[in-house]
This record gives structure tokens, C-alpha cells and sequence, in this order.
């Protein structure tokens, strides 16, 4: 049976989603090894769904569009049918997926989306922006939507958008802790510790599908050396996840480096990021890495809360365009 999107033009839905962090795991996460993220609920994705009138009249949804370039405000109509519009647009793949499994086989949707998230910068944009849109569209269609589903449908649009996705971008985007994923399930990390990660824009906007890409081929021309370094990435991600359960910084944000000196060897750093890299470290951070694809975006530095300023400062200095100031806090009891 399918069914016909029928609602007034005044009804709407909403959904909301945040941005996020990759502590530790990063590219060696596609290949099944285990990745350690933080949501980052202070870079938000609101999203708002209606009935899609324009495109009901013309019978042919439209491509997205940028409404404010800096206020990263989208628009883009949809029907489950039309593969055409939005075609690399991962947030129109997942909500036309989204359509097809609650069968709505006539009709589209118009979605409106307005996010704090600056994209290409590896701190979830288009997961984001994606799961913002099919909450949305779920609410406005009164449809359940458990996180499970919700995971799948957004890693519809993110396999398009990204080529290679883990699913670690989904998951985080949606959870409400930190998250340990592996092998395509989340589970909730408890912290130990309260401390302040900076994370700091390098201006230039990096390119996921290219680092897989640029990773995948490094790791291809070194069999030899690739299990061993992808075995050392796993034993590091472990060590991190002890170090935040037991509330030891210092210990955390040594893995954290060496983490980024294992991202070097893939490839996917640049003088850029090495540079804030160091900045931060110079500044009494107890660590500092790339987060996300690299190859541009942004760098995380781990540091005690009161150091916090005196850290951005410096990435600032180095020539970050800009900085956020995240707390992590202990959830033990």
C-alpha cells in the first residue's frame, strides 16, 4: 500500500540535530576499528517541514539551495521518486529514503534548515543536517522514528555525500554523550574528567571523500606497514577511552597526539593543521589533533578549563579563523 502526502500548507514539523568531534579514530574507523566521538550541542541544525506546495503544482522538486551562505540556511523540496534533485545533497538523499520506507509515493516535502555548523570543517555538517530534515519530515508525517532508523536513513545521504562513511558523523549527531562506535553500533562513554576541548577553524575547508581516498591509498602502497599501523590505532583508541573513564588528561591528551602522528602517516594532515597543532600544545594544552576528514577543517586541543582562553588565544595567533570552547564533564557518579 502506499499513501499520498495530503496535509494543509500551515502544518509543519520540526526536527534538531547538533554538530560533533572525533577525539580519537578518525579515517582507521572505515575500516572497522573502534573511533571515540563527542557531541557538540552547542552547534545546532534546526530543521522545518512542510507539505511541498511549490513543487506539487510544477510536479517537479526542486534542487536545494543556499538561503544565507553565512548562516548556512538551506531549502530544498523532495518526493521519494525524483533522483534527480539534490542527487549529491545528502540531507534531500536521506529525507526521499525517508519517503520510501513510510511509502509515501505521491507528493513532496518542502524543508527549510538553518545550522551553526560550518561545513567542510569535519564537525558533522551534513550528518546534521540530514537527521535535523528526517526528524522533521517524521514529525510532520506523525511518523515513529527510533535512532536506529534514524541512523540508516541518514547514512543514505552520507554514503552519497561521502563515499566511505563510517557512520561514526550519524551516530554522534544524534546521541546525547559521548559515544565509543565501532563496527557500526554507538554505545555512551562515560567521562571521568572535567576539562575544556578548543576546537579551532583552519579557514580552509577540508574534503572527506578525498582523505578516504588519500588514507585508503596510503594504506595500499604500505601493506606492509597497514595492519600494523591500523592495529597501533586501535590500541591507542583504547587507551584514550581508559584515560577519559578514569579522569587522567594528561594521559588522554598524550594519545590524542599520537593519534594525529598516526593521521600524518595517512596523509591527511597539512602545515595548516600542523601548525595549530602546535600552537596549542606550545600553549599547555595536554593535546592536540586534527578532528574529522583532515585535509583542511579543524583542530582539537584538550586542556584544563581555566587554560581554556589562553589556548584559543594562541590557535587564534596561529591563525585559526575561529575557535569554540567545549566542556567535558565527568558523568561518573
Amino acid at each position: 500500500m502506499t499513501y499520498t502526502i495530503g496535509l494543509q500548507a500551515s502544518t509543519v514539523g520540526t526536527g534538531h540535530a547538533h554538530g560533533k568531534t572525533i577525539l580519537v579514530g578518525e579515517h582507521t574507523v572505515v575500516y572497522g576499528l573502534p573511533a571515540i566521538a563527542i557531541p557538540l550541542s552547542g552547534l545546532t541544525v534546526d530543521a522545518v517541514a512542510r507539505a511541498g506546495v511549490d513543487s506539487a503544482v510544477s510536479g517537479r522538486p526542486t534542487m536545494p539551495r543556499v538561503l544565507d551562505r553565512e548562516h548556512f540556511q538551506y531549502r530544498f523540496t523532495c518526493g521519494h521518486d525524483d533522483s534527480a534533485a539534490g542527487a549529491e545533497f545528502g540531507p534531500a538523499i536521506a529525507v526521499r529514503a525517508a519517503l520510501h520506507r513510510w511509502r509515501i509515493d505521491h507528493g513532496s516535502v518542502e524543508v527549510s534548515v538553518g545550522s551553526s555548523i560550518p561545513p567542510a570543517r569535519g564537525l558533522g555538517s551534513s550528518a546534521a543536517l540530514a537527521a535535523a530534515a528526517v526528524r522533521a519530515v517524521a514529525n510532520l508525517l506523525a511518523e515513529p522514528l527510533e535512532d536506529r532508523a534514524l541512523f540508516e536513513l541518514v547514512q543514505c545521504g552520507e554514503q552519497v555525500a561521502h563515499g566511505r562513511a563510517s557512520g561514526v558523523d550519524t551516530a554522534t549527531v544524534i546521541a546525547l554523550e559521548p559515544v565509543w562506535f565501532e563496527a557500526d553500533k554507538a554505545h555512551p562513554i562515560m567521562p571521568g574528567l572535567d576539562a575544556a576541548l578548543v576546537l579551532a577553524d583552519s579557514g580552509i575547508a577540508g574534503n572527506t571523500r578525498q582523505a578516504v581516498e588519500v588514507a585508503r591509498g596510503v594504506l595500499g602502497r604500505r601493506r606492509a606497514d597497514a595492519r600494523q599501523l591500523l592495529a597501533t590505532a586501535a590500541a591507542i583508541t583504547e587507551r584514550a577511552a581508559t584515560a577519559l573513564k578514569a579522569g587522567q588528561a594528561a594521559t588522554l591528551g598524550y594519545w590524542m597526539a599520537e593519534f594525529h602522528a598516526l593521521l600524518q602517516k595517512l596523509g591527511v594532515s597539512t602545515a595548516e593543521l600542523d601548525r595549530l597543532v602546535t600552537a596549542a600544545q606550545r600553549a599547555g594544552a595536554h593535546g592536540a589533533k586534527l578532528t574529522g576528514g583532515g585535509l583542511g577543517g579543524c583542530v582539537l586541543a584538550l586542556t584544563e578549563p581555566e587554560s581554556a582562553a589562553a589556548v584559543a588565544g594562541a590557535l587564534t595567533d596561529a591563525g585559526a579563523q575561529q575557535t569554540w570552547t567545549v566542556p567535558i564533564r565527568s558523568r561518573l557518579p
